[in-house]
């Protein structure tokens, strides 16, 4: 099997690969009201007993620290966990001062003359690159998105045997993406988790803007990779109902991840996560069995702000006002309906406001709160045609930013939506996921990862004809949500409201707020789709 996935050698050629798959986000939203949708009953037969351990002996260890290259990044020559109760950084864009407080570059990220394994997850990537960034003998695990008429679900291992692909299960959706992206790093004393926005090719991490949460866990004492341990692990982040550690699990054998591999979590300390797990994976009706439709997107979001909810101190009024603001790279076909069915969701999945409250709030009725929701209260963030012409980088970047034409144009886009940003780093595109979530003035919670706002991503709600399901969806998707964040307004940072988790500011690739409504000589960055 070749090394590389839907991209080539040149800059240019990676990224238009990265476009096409940009497409099938957006396209998926068109297919849903066309009832374009099959599901299958399709399971994997991935030969997961066949695939070497990621596990080193201790002569493998200390001949891949012999041989991996040093780097010239501060943070490559930190001992130790650096971030033991997690951290968020930007990814460094070209020509910018290098601050490792704020932002990562790929070696700053992976320490790659420490680095002794790694359990990937991308829908994108350039392999070359990628081993420019690693260990000369560092063991790589590559979850991968792919064309199911290209390619076959299962696992597969690079010619030197250095690398193990995973194609994961997917439905028979027309437009199936695995867009998840994590990454699990492990070092001699520790294993480093990250959840990003990022692909591994490098115009991601150069000169487009992503975020990324960074937490350092070690492994459990007297043991570095105990398979047979069978402990709880994480408990002091509960993951509605799930410790941290046994959600992580629960993802990764979602996609198909070896089973191996998986159980390595076990021997690796997560007691002191905080942030919660929300993934997405593709509906079929063998997913459907057990927890499937309500442990995913849009539902398990509404199910973790509830949970939040229960242990915060925000009042009713506060909670019922709760204010949005959404952001991703890509959009495609929405419409005030499901606006509404997914502020619902994170509110309360089966809210219905007493009168009484809503008086309260200051509206006549529930009928009255809920155009007030959609029209106030869910901001939509996008560049503007103007941002994306501009922006320094160019045609490529510029590509990356996703909204078809004829969503957009559909009579029922609620256009009152969209919302200009201002990114941080000026005349740089940003391909971040980000919700910020905010109760009254100051306290609320913030969602980073791979989900676009997009129905393929967080869900169809009310799925009817798509195998009788509450819900639907499309892609495979992972993120965090970061509790009890608190929105400051900071002298320091010229008045500007700045975004504070645990005692400390964390970075956002573009102002927190205010947000303001597109004008009427505002166009969104769209562009005219192919259809397939």
């Amino acid at each position: 099997m070749s090394g590389k996935s839907k991209c080539n050698d040149t800059g240019e050629q990676e990224y238009l690969s990265d476009s096409s798959i940009e497409r099938q986000l957006c396209e998926f939203d068109n297919l849903v009201s066309e009832g374009d949708i099959v599901i299958s009953d399709t399971s994997s037969d991935a030969p997961h007993e066949e695939i070497i351990d990621l596990v080193l002996d201790e002569e493998e260890d200390k001949a891949a620290a012999a041989a991996a290259e040093p780097s010239s990044g501060n943070a490559d020559n930190k001992e130790g966990p650096e971030f033991p109760d997690g951290t968020v950084r930007l990814t460094h864009v070209l020509g910018e001062p290098q601050d490792t407080s704020k932002y990562y570059s790929l070696t700053d990220l992976l320490q790659p003359s420490k680095l002794r394994k790694a359990l990937l997850t991308t829908y994108v990537f350039d392999v070359e690159w990628l081993l420019m960034h690693t260990g000369l003998s560092t063991k790589l695990v590559i979850v991968k998105s792919y064309s199911p008429s290209e390619e076959q679900t299962g696992v597969y291992q690079s010619e030197d045997g250095r690398i193990t692909f995973v194609n994961p299960v997917f439905g028979v959706q027309k437009y199936p993406v695995m867009h998840s992206k994590i990454m699990l790093l492990f070092y001699d004393d520790y294993v480093r988790f990250v959840a990003l926005s990022a692909n591994l090719i490098e115009i991601d991490w150069t000169v487009l803007a992503n975020i990324m949460y960074i937490q350092d866990f070690p492994y459990k004492s007297g043991t570095q990779l105990d398979q047979n341990y069978s402990g709880s692990n994480g408990q002091n982040s509960q993951q509605h109902g799930l410790p941290f550690c046994e959600s992580l699990k629960a993802a990764l054998r979602d996609m198909d991840v070896p089973e191996q591999v998986v159980k390595q979590m076990d021997g690796i300390d997560m007691s002191r996560a905080r942030v919660h797990v929300v993934t997405t994976v593709p509906t079929s009706r063998i997913r459907l069995k057990g927890k499937h439709a309500d442990s995913y997107g849009i539902s398990r979001l509404g199910s973790i702000a509830q949970a939040m909810r229960r242990e915060s101190k925000v009042s009713d009024s506060e909670w019922f006002d709760t204010k949005l603001f959404c952001y991703g790279s890509s959009l495609s076909r929405l419409d005030a309906k499901y606006l509404d069915s997914f502020y619902k969701y994170v509110l309360n999945k089966t809210i219905s406001l007493p009168g009484s409250l809503c008086m309260s709030l200051g509206y006549s009725g529930e009928e009255a709160y809920t155009s007030h929701v959609i029209h106030q209260n869910i901001a939509v963030g996008f560049h503007t045609l103007d941002q994306t012409n501009t922006n320094k980088y160019g045609a490529i970047p510029k590509s990356c930013i996703m909204f078809p034409s004829d969503a957009y144009f559909s009579s029922e886009y609620p256009s009152f939506a969209l919302h200009k940003i201002s990114p941080k780093v000026p005349d740089v595109l940003v391909h971040a996921k980000i919700i910020l979530a905010r109760h009254g003035e100051s306290s609320g919670w913030m969602y980073l990862g791979s989900h676009n706002f997009t129905r393929g991503a967080w869900g169809t709600i009310g799925g009817g004809r798509f195998g009788g399901s509450s819900q639907y969806y499309n892609n495979y998707e992972f993120g965090i949500v970061l509790p009890d964040v608190q929105y400051k307004n900071h002298s320091a940072a010229g008045g500007r409201t700045v975004v504070v988790w645990n005692g400390a500011e964390i970075p956002v690739p573009f102002e927190p707020s205010p947000w303001t409504r597109y004008g009427e000589a505002d166009m969104p960055s769209i562009k005219e789709m192919e259809r397939r």
